[in-house]
């Protein structure tokens, strides 16, 4: 942290504070170059909770990178925007050793980052990252499914007190690099408009959480007890998705996965979901252990 000239302007790099979320917020309202990888409305909680650095020369905020950590040795990029006059070489060049000796100190070895942008997918490529895999993109037009599943669960809504369950059910069903946080499940649980959970043998077995903006729905986790797959679990929670979505009038449902991830593939085809063209890199970088 501390003071760096660029074209004869001081530059104050620092960590991110709460108070900086309005011109966060202003930044990336106006800025071209952004990337955001939770949902806007979060945004400020992050930046409580959050890893993150700034810099700042006299006219305001030039860019920033904000990190969630994903324990027990993952880091992963959040947000980033830089202001449009300046250039993504000093931008990464200012800020990136700063996050890199952050996480170095927190005991984290990996950086990562997940992203379609060019103009930060690029950059980090230059400086030490590598692409580890491809996320694929899947959508669904509005139409009711034609095919319905066993229904081997009770499903209902998710509540808070569900949390310690859901976030263990998490840490089974994912590898480390994509367990969600028990801040952002959380959020979820506060905020989104299908969260729900499936019961069996009296405990919760798998969960689905979607988000909806206007009229586009995206599914943003679909998660099984590994001990209860290939029972029809997943089906029968991808059909709830469904009709919760329909139902508030959505037309178009997305989704995410691995393009490696072929047995999820077909479940999502057989419920009316096609490939797109998009193809999102999974970036990391090793960093070497704070001494």
């Amino acid at each position: 942290m501390g003071a760096i000239t660029i074209n004869h302007q001081t530059t104050i790099i620092r960590p991110i504070v709460a108070a900086d979320i309005q011109a966060i917020e202003k930044m990336m309202d106006s800025a071209r170059r952004v990337h955001l990888r939770i949902p806007r409305v979060s945004l400020k909680a992050k930046v409580k909770t959050s890893t993150g650095f700034l810099a700042e020369d006299g006219v305001g905020l030039r860019g920033f990178i904000m990190l969630e950590p994903q324990p027990p040795d993952t880091t992963v990029i959040i947000a980033a925007a830089l202001r449009d006059t300046w250039g993504i070489r000093p931008y990464l060049d200012s800020l990136l050793p700063e996050i890199e000796q952050d996480a170095q100190l927190q005991g984290l070895t990996t950086l990562a980052h997940i992203g379609y942008e060019d103009w930060l997918n690029e950059g980090l490529l230059e400086r030490g990252f590598e692409i580890r895999e491809w996320i694929v993109n899947f959508e669904r037009l509005g139409a009711w499914p034609h095919t319905i599943p066993a229904m081997p669960a009770v499903v209902r809504t998710a509540h808070l007190h569900d949390l310690p369950a859901i976030l263990t059910l998490d840490r089974l069903a994912f590898d480390q690099f994509w367990r969600k946080s028990a801040g952002s499940l959380s959020e979820a649980l506060a905020r989104a408009v299908s969260f729900v959970v499936a019961e069996m043998e009296g405990q919760i077995v798998g969960y689905e959480w979607c988000e909806i903006y206007r009229q586009h729905a995206h599914l943003v986790r679909l998660a099984v007890h590994p001990h209860y797959q290939r029972r029809g679990l997943g089906a029968q929670l991808l059909y709830q998705a469904i009709l919760d979505t329909l139902s508030r009038g959505v037309n178009l449902i997305t989704l995410n996965t691995q393009e490696s991830n072929h047995r999820s593939h077909a479940l999502y085809q057989r419920f009316g979901f096609a490939q797109t063209d998009q193809r999102i890199p999974v970036l990391g970088k090793e960093l070497k252990p704070s001494r």
